[in-house]
């Protein structure tokens, strides 16, 4: 099989690592911890920030790892340790087997973070059509999420006859992952090279916007994914049922699928525009929560998972085209890593200010913190991915 044959059989079956590596059981963790190793409030934010440390720390290594060793070695190895996660929550029930579940689920997201992306640019550089990455990844991502939300909607569903089953079908799922990378097929890296070294970052922007852009891009994004498990735990609070609420993550899904095939005309409007627009989207699920509408926080949560499935598509596309180089997956994987960054300190923030007044108040506190960020983001933001992109020289691929 030649470069091009491999790069298209990528292509295609991509659409399998995207459905595969989806989180089925995911409305279901917080309130499964909760239920059965008798987690508190307070311990699931801590939970999710050891999660957060534990990406932090291996984030750039694995997407190291993808781009020296192989794209699909890294999806392979994050699939196993993925499935080995979720075999221990389905048969230990106690804090530390949970500790030890979670840092293997947090290791194999790693190994999965920025390798699948990196591997279909190599497959359209190939190609020669890189400049539809936007376009076949949102269009990928569409077509995943119709399966996904089938199991989303269904999944939890299991959940009354067995806390542990939507675990179980998760197992399933990420050996599923690993079997579709088996027919995959890691292509020649042929690209223009820019060393990302700190005196060539500062030609391009001053160490201010670095600073402004790097912590406001990482706390916008974790304001997304932080408080996942406390709107799980809103939604039950303000009475919608368990079974119900992963119908809300299969519409959401719907959403998703729906809004997938123009996400990529939103790579061509203004950037200013699209930055407001994640801005309001963010702000609005906490808005909803201070409400205690569970319909108002469903219906904000379902358009807001919907986006957020693509939000990083439109970044990582202008981060690519800023920093041209062979290191895509380190250099994605660096960019999730200002999420990471967050992601350790603001579950303790948001679980915190819960613990202390309220539900809906605490989450409520957190929509006014996202309003005061919010202005630094839009306009470091602005000032980051304008600039011209790096001049390139071409360079031997590193060995795959």
């Amino acid at each position: 099989m030649n470069q091009l044959q491999q790069a298209n059989r990528n292509i295609k079956l991509y659409i399998f690592i995207r459905i595969f590596a989806k989180r089925v059981f995911l409305p279901l963790t917080a309130l499964y911890f909760i239920d059965t190793a008798g987690f508190t409030i307070r311990n699931i934010g801590l939970l999710s920030a050891f999660f957060s440390i534990i990406q932090l720390v291996a984030e750039v290594p694995t997407g190291y790892f993808a781009d020296r060793i192989g794209r699909l070695a890294s999806i392979r190895v994050g699939a196993v340790l993925a499935a080995i996660a979720t075999t221990i929550y389905v048969f230990i029930h106690h804090k530390t087997g949970i500790y030890l579940g979670v840092m293997l689920e947090a290791l194999g997201y790693s190994f999965l973070g920025g390798a699948g992306e990196a591997l279909i640019h190599d497959s359209l550089v190939i190609k020669k059509q890189e400049h539809n990455y936007t376009k076949i990844m949102s269009r990928t991502m569409s077509i995943s999420l119709v399966v996904n939300a089938i199991l989303i909607s269904f999944v939890p569903m299991t959940y009354a006859i067995n806390p542990a089953y939507p675990f179980a079908i998760g197992t399933l799922a990420y050996l599923l992952l690993f079997i579709t990378a088996l027919f995959m097929h890691d292509v020649v890296r042929v690209t223009s090279v820019v060393k990302l070294k700190l005196p060539v970052l500062k030609q391009i922007v001053g160490k201010k916007n670095i600073l402004l852009f790097g912590l406001s891009f990482g706390i916008i994004a974790a304001l997304y994914t932080s408080p996942a498990d406390m709107f799980n735990v809103a939604l039950r609070e303000y009475g919608i049922r368990i079974d119900l609420i992963g119908w809300i993550y299969g519409l959401a899904s719907v959403a998703g699928a729906c809004i997938g095939p123009f996400i990529h005309y939103l790579r061509h409007i203004k950037l200013s525009y699209y930055l407001l627009l994640d801005i309001f989207l963010v702000l609005s699920l906490y808005v909803a929560a201070y409400t205690r509408s569970a319909s108002l926080l469903s219906a904000m949560m379902i358009i807001g998972i919907g986006f957020w499935r693509y939000r990083r598509i439109i970044y990582q596309s202008y981060l690519l085209n800023v920093y041209p180089t062979a290191y895509k997956a380190t250099l994605i994987s660096a960019m999730n890593n200002l999420e990471q960054i967050n992601s350790i300190w603001l579950p303790l923030v948001i679980t915190g200010a819960i613990h202390l007044t309220s539900t809906h108040v605490g989450l409520g506190l957190m929509g006014l913190f996202t309003l005061l960020v919010a202005p630094v983001f839009y306009f470091s933001s602005l000032k980051f991915f304008h600039r011209n992109p790096l001049p390139v020289a071409l360079a031997p691929p590193p060995p795959l």
